[in-house]
């Protein structure tokens, strides 16, 4: 049976060093993207780029965990010459993109709901904590693993664990495989409605 192709996309990224604005870039974890969402990057909010919000998005990606201070990278003659030549930004910024895209491949699942006694209503689901703290934090629950090594995790890794740590909690996880995919196509294309995922 061939690996779902977006596990092997989260995990398998070759060594590749990324370079953005002619300086190397970590790989993009959930450390960069707490900071982007922090400042409002119009990457996260698809808002307009230009060179400044590019430069601070690739000087937060050359930061580890617990650091803060943006270190914009410095324009030497080359990149400026790469910047100034026709459609030079809009190429920066969709490597950019690129580089990101590389580590955001998710799971696609579903939680079955336990069944419930008769007259038992489910408890309320709270949503008190931003989205990206309750990835972390189920994650270093669930495994122990130090706090930088899980804020330094992939976005996409991150969430494959954290359907294993539901999984381990006793959820019911319902992983979605590629004949449910093409099944679903199919489904949307003749009008219908496909299972829902979370």
């Amino acid at each position: 049976m061939a690996l779902d192709p977006s596990l092997a996309g989260a995990f398998i990224d070759g060594g590749i060093r990324h370079r953005l604005l002619g300086v190397p870039v970590f790989r993009f974890s959930l450390w960069h993207l707490l900071l982007l969402q922090t400042l409002d990057s119009p990457f996260l909010c698809h808002g307009e780029v230009g060179l400044h919000e590019l430069r601070t998005a690739v000087g937060i990606c050359r930061l580890r965990f617990g650091q803060s201070r943006v270190r914009r990278p410095f324009l030497g003659p080359i990149t400026l010459l790469r910047l100034c030549r026709k459609g030079g930004l809009r190429r920066e910024v969709c490597e950019f993109l690129a580089y990101t895209a590389d580590y955001l491949y998710k799971p696609e699942y579903s939680i079955r709901a336990p069944k419930l006694p008769p007259g038992v209503s489910p408890g309320p689901q709270s949503n008190g904590a931003p989205e990206i703290f309750k990835l972390a934090g189920d994650i270093i629950g669930w495994s122990q693993w130090p706090e930088a090594y899980v804020w330094e995790l992939p976005p996409g890794r991150a969430h494959w664990y954290r359907a294993m740590a539901q999984r381990a909690m006793g959820a019911d996880v319902d992983f979605t495989t590629p004949e449910d995919r093409a099944f679903n196509d199919a489904m949307k294309a003749a009008g219908l409605k496909p299972k829902r995922m979370q």
